[in-house]
């Protein structure tokens, strides 16, 4: 007999919201194969920095500055002469949000009168400040653990400790839902009870079975 989880805890990106990482590239204008080579993994990793909290807001759009701007300048112009602005990297930032995934919002609308829900997500104040205003689901998701607020990347053990101590419970009494095979694995090691996100149906029917919708 399966138990009934005491706490359902839900990532953001992919599983509330669609990410789409191409974008950045795309809205500034600079998607090419050879950009991607250049700029993709500083990129990412100056954002894992950011989502962990080691840069503030204004200090990661200055390194955004360094990495872009001064590149090219140095590659492609005599003098620095900046290609973007620090508004031009935040609209950046902000096309990477997608659209609200489909049937999630109705579904978390419906499970936040059987069972208290929380959200546990690698995230930056400039895109969970976005879905605050726009992602209608996080209305009905009063608990929110951030990556910048504790300073913690998944799949990283320590994120899942933190959360752990901020709830108060046992780990085998919360449902943890990710679209990443990684953070599923890294979850249940730490003994949460997790679930691989693949789309609202197949969840919907999870719950079910769970008996909570």
């Amino acid at each position: 007999m399966k138990i009934q989880p005491a706490l359902v805890m839900f990532d953001l990106g992919n599983v509330l919201v669609h990410i789409h990482p191409e974008a950045f590239l795309q809205t500034l204008g600079i998607d090419t194969p050879e950009n991607r080579k250049t700029y993709g993994r500083d990129i990412v990793d100056l954002v894992r920095k950011y989502e962990r909290a080691d840069d503030t807001t204004e200090k990661f759009l200055a390194n955004l500055d360094v990495l872009v701007n001064a590149k090219s300048a140095a590659s492609l112009r005599p003098e620095h002469v900046p290609l973007f602005s620090s508004d031009d990297f935040r609209r950046a930032m902000l096309s990477i949000l997608g659209r609200p995934v489909p049937g999630m919002e109705e579904l978390v609308r419906s499970l936040c009168t059987k069972v208290p829900l929380s959200l546990l997500s690698n995230t930056n104040p400039l895109h969970f400040d976005a879905c605050m205003e726009h992602l209608g689901a996080l209305q009905y998701i009063p608990a929110h653990y951030l990556s910048y607020r504790l300073k913690a990347l998944k799949p990283d053990p320590a994120i899942f400790q933190r959360v752990l101590d901020l709830l108060q419970r046992d780990p085998h009494e919360v449902l943890y839902i990710d679209d990443l095979i990684e953070n599923v694995e890294a979850a249940q090691k730490f003994g949460f009870n997790s679930y691989q996100f693949v789309g609202p149906d197949q969840l919907r029917s999870h719950l079910s079975d769970l008996g909570l919708l």
